[in-house]
């Protein structure tokens, strides 16, 4: 970012205004420092930024295992979601084991993350400071995703939904509930 500064001939504080948008910075200053930023091919550190907002720009996706047939579908929905956003997806197992389903959990609010989306019911870790999304089965204090029965296994859109429904949540939009029914007919997602 001092790169940056020097060759716009502003401070470091105005590079770091202009990158979040500050609408106080002048047109005219502003341009000279994005020229700098492409000049310089600069890209902002996301971990300093994170660091400096007290954020961690992660969310959590827990799953029973990876080999269900569902989950490769699952994921692409919720990547697809959470790939126009400022957060990332850090994925882990339990395998179906309560131990390193709390192992797994520990890991996860070790790292800060902003949300956790848990796929297994056997093994859901509780209370938790991060706001949780349970998907298949309810539990008090989570959002849910709930399948009806006709709807079999989450696809895509189980996913893509479960990543709206968490960032709406962790970035304070607003959530119609704190439970979403998923009604199918024919085994297709209405």
């Amino acid at each position: 970012m001092q790169d940056v500064a020097v060759e716009a001939g502003v401070d470091k504080a105005t590079v770091s205004r202009v990158l979040k948008g500050d609408h106080r910075i002048s047109e005219k200053t502003r341009i000279r420092v994005m020229e700098a930023v492409r000049a310089l091919n600069y890209r902002l550190d996301k971990n300093a930024r994170n660091l400096s907002m007290n954020r961690s720009g992660l969310i959590g996706l827990v799953v029973r295992n990876f080999s269900s047939a569902w989950f490769p579908l699952f994921l692409a929905g919720l990547d697809r979601t959470v790939t126009n956003s400022e957060f990332e997806i850090v994925v882990k197992s339990t395998e179906g084991n309560p131990l390193r389903s709390a192992r797994e959990y520990g890991k996860l609010t070790d790292r800060s993350v902003e949300g956790i989306i848990w796929c297994d019911p056997d093994n859901f870790p509780g209370a938790s400071s991060a706001p949780i999304v349970t998907v298949g089965f309810k539990k008090d204090g989570a959002y849910s995703v709930v399948l009806d029965k006709e709807c079999g296994d989450p696809t895509f859109e189980t996913g893509a939904l479960a990543g709206r429904l968490m960032l709406n949540i962790i970035t304070g939009k607003p959530v119609p509930s704190r439970e979403i029914l998923i009604k199918c007919s024919s085994g297709e997602t209405i």
